[in-house]
């Protein structure tokens, strides 16, 4: 594997859950926090939390700018709950200054699946992890409402995508740091480092 450092926004969320899953995968996982940090990595994982206050900590930490002009140059992404949001290309139920990179041509809505005590676990069959269903944890889960021409869905529940693939970006309304089960962060790895290769040849 040639990725030699994994970058986890730690603003918000699980932050340690994912830093964690990342290692046991055997890559170098740190947390980014500066702008040069964003700038250092080889990709990068944004967790969940509350999308608008993650937006909100992007601009007063002078973030947004540098992790815009990174997505827009490739850097490989692994989001999942709010950091889907932050990366999608519009909020349905969004606030209008609310940060959305547009990395993702989806449209969402926040909280989709209800608020917090309607927090479920469903098995999910997710592309490219066999025939080994996935438990997804949802928490306070995002609605993928559209789905752009050039993404690809990856895992549905109740026929809804849950899970999409666009480029080097792979975006979660659930949690998979916190089931212990961390295929989906090695098969994410595996695209970027397949990619990278390719790109090498």
């Amino acid at each position: 594997m040639t990725i030699t450092t994994v970058g986890v926004l730690a603003l918000q969320g699980d932050v340690r859950e994912h830093l964690a899953a990342f290692r046991r995968c055997g890559v170098d996982a740190v947390p980014v926090r500066l702008a040069a940090e964003i700038e250092s990595v080889d990709a990068l994982a944004v967790p969940g939390g509350e999308s608008t206050t993650m937006g909100k900590l992007l601009r007063a930490f002078a973030l947004e700018d540098t992790l815009r002009r990174r997505l827009a140059g490739g850097l490989p992404t692994l989001t999942t709950c709010a950091g889907l949001i932050l990366l999608s290309r519009s909020i349905v139920d969004g606030r209008p200054d609310q940060v959305a990179t547009g990395t993702l041509d989806i449209a969402v809505r926040r909280n989709g699946w209800g608020s917090q005590v309607d927090s479920f676990e469903a098995d999910v069959r997710f592309e490219g992890l066999g025939d080994l269903l996935f438990r997804g944890v949802f928490i306070r889960a995002p609605r993928i409402e559209e789905v752009g021409a050039d993404v690809k869905v990856l895992a549905r529940l109740r026929d809804e995508p849950v899970a999409v693939r666009q480029g080097a970006n792979i975006g979660l309304t659930f949690h998979p740091e916190m089931t212990g089960d961390d295929r989906i962060h090695r098969l994410f790895l595996e695209q970027v480092d397949a990619a990278r290769n390719e790109n090498a040849a």
